[in-house]
């Protein structure tokens, strides 16, 4: 502020002096010789008040000084004044007046070019910037209280909406997802903030709620072929001894033994899924070598089942992937067809390779699934209906881990059924050199993608 003030005190004096030696180079002007020039400027600038002025010639012989000035008269400007007629301004120090401010000038005259000068005191700008400091000095610790206390105040009530965010999301726990924060409902860093933290509360809302009802789907599974091993062991104890019934119970417990350590070994493999262990283990895969050998394979089911398996596909088909994964995936795909097919149906699987891509269809001539569950078979541990076939007896994973296995290799996988037509899943996964482990992403598939329908 001091600074500021002084340099606007010395820009107008420097204004007041300029517009007094235009008057002054004027009045030289008008005074038409040297002999007549100092009782021109006797009349209007011999004495005024708060200035002196002083004509001279380029030589430094005075032709004028106004009545203020001592016999040494003004000292010749440092700076030169410029031809241009523009003033030379400085600082200087005058015995009897103190420090004054000076503006030199070169103007024509009668015979020739002549130096103008004019001085005033500066002591009106030191008695003004005396008091600035004065008034700074007094009023200064005031005002600074009162900006820190505005400022404090201003921050609080910024910040207000910020602690109640920390307020709300330290009683958030695993058991309070359902806790939002506050949103402003504006469109500034608090609100985007607000939002994407509800969003990413939401998500583990979901993320907990799916842990738990898996969690909870598992005990019950496990606890299942329990409760019967339990069972059929506490009748064997209870009952008489004999080897054809001891055989009996012994067969079920082996069945419900193969039961239970098939189930333990999906849910492993879903946890391995879930963690990505593995995941990046990708190796050039002969697609259509892979599905012929798991189709060979399920030779002997279909014509146990008396359905018809018909392999045909494109060679080669060349895909980046776990070769054993995807033959697992492959081998419950198939094997889901051949088991809701009745006696006398057809699971067959076609492929062709038009404009790069891969196109497989493995469909199947079963029951069929009802419309409404086909958004959820893909669920772990859903089942559309467990009496639907006598025959099977699954465990509700088998879409599940074909789902996360799809999906581990960046690929799509989706159902549509007719009840009493059969089922058809469509899927899609990156050819080779296009593979990248990752979840599924949404949207139509582009060239350059092997899309699998089964």
């Amino acid at each position: 502020v001091y600074l500021l003030m002084s340099h606007h005190l010395l820009a107008l004096t420097d204004a007041a002096l300029r517009e007094e030696l235009v008057e002054l180079g004027d009045e030289v002007g008008r005074a038409g010789g040297l002999a007549r020039l100092p009782a021109v400027l006797a009349l209007r600038f011999a004495s005024h008040e708060g200035y002196e002025f002083q004509v001279s010639t380029m030589a430094g012989a005075p032709l004028f000084r106004s009545a203020g000035l001592g016999p040494g008269g003004l000292p010749r400007p440092d700076a030169r004044p410029t031809s241009s007629g523009e003033p030379a301004y400085e600082r200087i120090t005058l015995d009897g007046i103190g420090p004054v401010r000076m503006a030199s000038r070169v103007v024509p005259g009668p015979s020739g070019p002549l130096l103008i000068q004019a001085i005033v005191t500066l002591a009106p700008n030191a008695r003004a910037l005396r008091e600035l400091v004065i008034v700074l000095l007094s009023t200064g610790p005031l005002a600074l209280a009162c900006a820190l206390g505005g400022g404090y105040w201003l921050a609080r009530r910024a910040l207000a909406p910020v602690d109640r965010m920390t307020a709300t999301a330290a009683e958030i726990t695993a058991t309070r997802l359902d806790q939002r924060l506050d949103e402003p409902g504006t469109e500034d860093e608090l609100g985007r903030l607000a939002r994407t933290f509800n969003a990413m509360i939401a998500r583990l809302q979901r993320s907990f709620e799916e842990v738990r009802r898996f969690t909870a789907d598992a005990a019950h599974e496990l606890r299942t072929p329990l409760a019967a091993m339990r069972t059929e062991a506490e009748v064997a104890l209870r009952s008489p001894r004999s080897p054809e019934r001891d055989g009996r119970v012994l067969e079920d417990l082996l069945e419900e033994i193969e039961r239970l350590t098939r189930l333990v070994s999906q849910l492993l493999f879903l946890c391995r899924e879930d963690t990505g262990i593995g995941a990046g283990d990708f190796r050039p895969v002969r697609l259509d070598e892979l599905v012929r050998e798991v189709g060979e394979h399920m030779q002997v089911a279909a014509r146990e089942k008396g359905v018809e398996l018909d392999i045909e596909l494109p060679t080669p088909c060349p895909v980046q992937g776990d070769a054993d994964r995807l033959r697992r995936l492959f081998f419950n795909l198939i094997d889901n067809a051949i088991k809701y097919t009745p006696t006398g149906g057809r699971v067959m699987v076609r492929g062709e390779s038009p404009n790069g891509q891969i196109h497989m269809t493995i469909a199947d001539t079963g029951i069929g699934i009802p419309a409404e569950h086909l958004p959820y078979v893909f669920d772990r541990f859903y089942r559309v209906n467990p009496s639907r076939s006598p025959e099977t007896d699954g465990t509700g994973l088998g879409l599940a881990i074909c789902r996360s296995i799809v999906e581990a290799h960046g690929g799509r996988i989706e159902i549509d059924s007719v009840v009493g037509s059969g089922t058809r899943i469509r899927l899609a996964l990156p050819m080779q050199g296009e593979a990248r482990p990752g979840r599924a992403r949404h949207g139509t598939l582009q060239r350059g993608s092997a899309e699998i329908t089964v």
